[in-house]
């Protein structure tokens, strides 16, 4: 099976969960033999030695626009297919890619299945115009959650009998362990209490609530400390924030995190916080289940899929932050119950979301779809 797949970016540093499922996917579809032509812009880095990928350029020397994409997508296309053929076209994003994609297969006559990959829709007056009208001339469409799939059908008003959920994977990498000292020692945790939060600083993740939530807990924990990972635009205006609310000296704020030390940034802490107000899948709270980590997250996008409350943790409305500062309080307070519910979800993560099930599972939706054009192109 060889596959065409146009795309914005697959940095091996990247603070976009979506950036990071797409790297880890392809990376592994490789893995297990699937051939990979890779269009990228000139200049965007990829993880190199990557098995069986081939790697080719836009004729632009800078990241993707979703309104220049049309511009440079189809004729990348065209050209990988004219040089080494593909038997599917793969669009990772609906909107940066998906009307380039089947444009040029309708331009250039390709005879080949299109298959989209979606996350999430964020409100936009575009999302009908755009989204939906991929999602309906996709022959397949991969989710990572049902929410996913059913936030097409509610808010798109566009079939599904054509989407697949896949739920994402997790490395065995995240997994229970000793802090690191040098982190320890940098953060200032010592023997400290430790929640955290994990992800991109961006407004969906609700991370003023976050403050608000700690600022009640500090009060009753003064010897515990939020660390806050990751780096974004918030950054700086939730640095100020946590000074105003009289937190500063309780809240730890590392910034950008290396791939190569996330892992142990998980190993610092004994509750995972995410009050998130949208996730098409939610990528960060996966890898602290597999860390063996309680989890208090909000009630929204797919996190309820992922964590199951009072069994993994806690999934709270975000509406009532009382609720949030009560369940972390709990933990905090209750060792033998953040084991318990710890070990509940290193055992979910090893039965429903490792990349060896995303892999088997993703690659099944692209046989298939294969299989049904060949079948639909016999008929014609």
């Amino acid at each position: 099976m060889r596959i065409c797949t146009p795309h914005c970016g697959l940095a091996p540093e990247t603070t976009s969960g979506g950036e990071t499922y797409e790297r880890e996917l392809l990376v592994r579809l490789g893995r297990a033999g699937v051939t990979l032509d890779i269009i990228l812009a000139r200049g965007k880095p990829y993880p190199e030695g990557a098995p069986n990928w081939a790697v080719h350029r836009f004729a632009i020397g800078r990241g993707l626009r979703w309104y220049v994409a049309p511009f440079v997508v189809p004729a990348a296309i065209r050209r990988v297919h004219e040089t080494v053929g593909f038997d599917l076209l793969r669009v990772h994003s609906l909107r940066y890619i998906g009307p380039a994609a089947l444009w040029a297969r309708r331009r250039f006559h390709l005879d080949v299945p299109v298959v989209a990959h979606h996350h999430h829709l964020d409100p936009s007056p575009l999302n009908r115009l755009i989204e939906k009208r991929v999602i309906e001339a996709s022959d397949r469409v991969v989710v990572g959650s049902e929410f996913a799939r059913r936030q097409l059908r509610e808010a798109l008003g566009a079939r599904t009998e054509h989407v697949a959920v896949v739920a994402y994977g997790v490395d065995p990498i995240f997994a229970p362990g000793p802090r690191r000292p040098d982190l320890v020692e940098r953060y200032g945790l010592r023997a400290r209490p430790v929640v955290l939060f994990f992800g991109g600083l961006k407004p969906r993740k609700n991370l003023f609530l976050l403050l608000d939530v700690w600022r009640s807990v500090a009060a009753a924990h003064a010897d515990a400390r939020l660390v806050v990972a990751g780096g974004g635009p918030l950054l700086e205006p939730l640095r100020r924030r946590a000074e105003r609310l009289g937190i500063g000296d309780t809240v730890v704020f590392t910034g950008y995190v290396p791939e190569a030390a996330k892992a142990a940034h998980f190993t610092l802490a004994d509750v995972f916080l995410f009050p998130s107000a949208m996730e098409g899948f939610g990528l960060t709270v996966v890898e602290a289940m597999s860390a063996g980590l309680p989890v208090v997250s909000s009630d929204r996008g797919s996190l309820p899929e992922l964590v199951l409350d009072g069994e993994g943790g806690f999934v709270c409305d975000p509406g009532r932050p009382e609720r949030f500062v009560d369940r972390v309080a709990l933990l905090l307070g209750d060792r033998t119950l953040r084991e318990k519910l710890g070990a509940a979800n290193r055992e979910r993560v090893a039965r429903l979301f490792r990349w060896d099930r995303c892999v088997d599972a993703t690659r099944r939706v692209y046989e298939q779809a294969i299989e049904d054009h060949r079948r639909r192109a016999a008929a014609r």
